[in-house]
């Protein structure tokens, strides 16, 4: 049984609402909004799928990989910086709603691919995101802007 659980609003809420309210499966869509326990929704999902048009490096995206939940989205500047296909995630070409929808499927249905794309995931992010990475690159810079005045 698959349940939809959206994260987040935005513009289009009340009209996805309408149209939510009209499917017969429409006892398994929840909105949820902005929630401050985001993370233990994140940590309960088989997949995240991120629909974005438009993005810089989303929060979301990084904190859901972190979890280790597989991802899947559209190809956009900002995502791409996250994710690879086929590596770290499954990207489908904007507006490529039928590719997208094979993502789905594919992460739903191939728990070891799943796996495997959620593990490189969270250890991308881990490499290149985490709080102790961050410092070392600050201390870096740092040190590289005494040295030119100094």
């Amino acid at each position: 049984d698959v349940e939809l659980k959206l994260l987040g609003d935005g513009d289009q809420r009340v009209e996805l609402e309408q149209y939510a309210a009209t499917l017969t499966a429409r006892e398994r869509i929840e909105f949820l909004g902005f929630r401050d326990d985001r993370l233990d929704w994140l940590k309960s999902f088989d997949l995240f799928v991120m629909t974005s048009t438009l993005e810089g490096i989303p929060r979301c995206l990084m904190e859901t990989m972190a979890m280790g939940v597989p991802v899947t989205a559209y190809n956009i500047a900002g995502i791409d910086q996250l994710l690879t296909h086929n590596e770290t995630g499954l990207l489908a070409e904007l507006g490529d709603k039928q590719s997208l929808t094979r993502h789905w499927e594919a992460v739903l249905y191939d728990e070891k691919r799943a796996r495997e794309l959620a593990d490189n995931a969270r250890q991308y992010v881990m490499d290149h995101f985490s709080g102790h990475r961050m410092a070392q690159e600050y201390d870096a810079l740092f040190k590289k802007l005494l040295a030119k005045t100094g």
